[in-house]
């Protein structure tokens, strides 16, 4: 950890206090000009601190930085346990891996990048640097059957933490988060089957949040894709959302049986009530959700078909 880095979560840890730069030079071993020099660095980073004389340095707004200190006071009392990484390929690879090497419920792996993020449908996930990025390791005591709801339960939960920061998104079925008519977040669930047991024996949630505009967005990405900053001019701290996602996650995961997600999900879909197209090529008005999250649709020769798995996409 950089002089930098220690001083940042010691400001945290301060909670609201000075911290004396004598006192900071003395405990890192360092001269106050150190000291002086790491302050402006976190200065130029985008942190407010405020200096007086005799007094020393408070904190008054952390800059969109990962620091775990900050991350574990946002997450204290949760059992979610944070590893995070400035560059990663995948973390959902990643969480796959430690997941099955035993890593417990509630196990998150967080990056800066990725450089091979992934889709659903084996589609590539543009993930650029300012975007947030994060992959949760649980184990549900689900049927394979209910596997639909934790992805609905997922996009549930970022809807509702990102509505706390002033954002109000609409979900498309059954994994995405839409802005202003375009996408701004990507869900992908992958796990590990017990064919014995008919269940999960763990279950990786990967979600990808674009933050930022991106100066390098596919040309082919632009009509369908935005980022928050663009459409709303908000710049929201990463390890703020990051905690807001897990803790409302946790909310619903834990009343997943009486299905208090669905009606949010519902509420706030951009499918229902639209003619979608199936990957099949049926088309029909997509009308309802079924407990599991599945969607009915009413086919153009009046026939119900339910929609476990797949895409549906919106064609008017």
């Amino acid at each position: 950890m950089s002089l930098k880095e220690k001083i940042l979560t010691e400001l945290i840890l301060s909670k609201g206090e000075y911290c004396s730069g004598g006192q900071l030079a003395e405990k890192f071993g360092v001269s106050r000009t150190a000291i002086w020099k790491a302050i402006d660095q976190l200065k130029a980073q985008g942190c407010e601190i405020d200096a007086i004389t005799n007094k020393g340095y408070l904190l008054k707004k952390i800059p969109d930085i990962y620091n775990q200190t900050y991350m574990q006071m946002l997450l204290e009392g949760t059992n979610w346990q944070v590893q995070h990484y400035e560059e990663l390929d995948s973390t959902n690879r990643l969480a796959k891996e430690l997941a099955s090497q035993g890593a417990p419920d509630g196990t998150v792996v967080t990056a800066d990048v990725q450089t091979a993020g992934r889709g659903r449908m084996g589609k590539s996930f543009h993930s650029p640097t300012g975007g947030l990025y994060m992959s949760v390791v649980i184990h549900p005591d689900l049927q394979l059957s209910a596997m639909m709801s934790i992805t609905a339960c997922t996009a549930t939960a970022v809807h509702e933490a990102l509505k706390k920061f002033g954002i109000e998104t609409q979900i498309k079925w059954v994994n995405d988060l839409f802005l202003n008519h375009k996408k701004i977040c990507g869900i992908l669930s992958e796990g590990s089957f017990n064919a014995e047991m008919l269940k999960m024996d763990y279950l990786i949630i990967g979600i990808g949040i674009n933050l930022h505009p991106d100066p390098h967005l596919p040309e082919e990405l632009k009509p369908i894709v935005t980022d928050i900053e663009t459409e709303t001019g908000k710049h929201i701290n990463k390890c703020e959302l990051t905690a807001e996602i897990l803790k409302q996650m946790r909310k619903y995961f834990l009343e997943i049986f009486d299905r208090t997600y669905l009606e949010v999900y519902t509420e706030n879909s951009c499918t229902l009530g639209h003619r979608v197209r199936t990957d099949t090529g049926l088309e029909g008005i997509a009308e309802s959700f079924t407990e599991e999250a599945g969607l009915c649709i009413r086919l153009d020769d009046g026939a119900e078909m339910l929609l476990n798995t797949g895409s549906a996409q919106i064609i008017d």
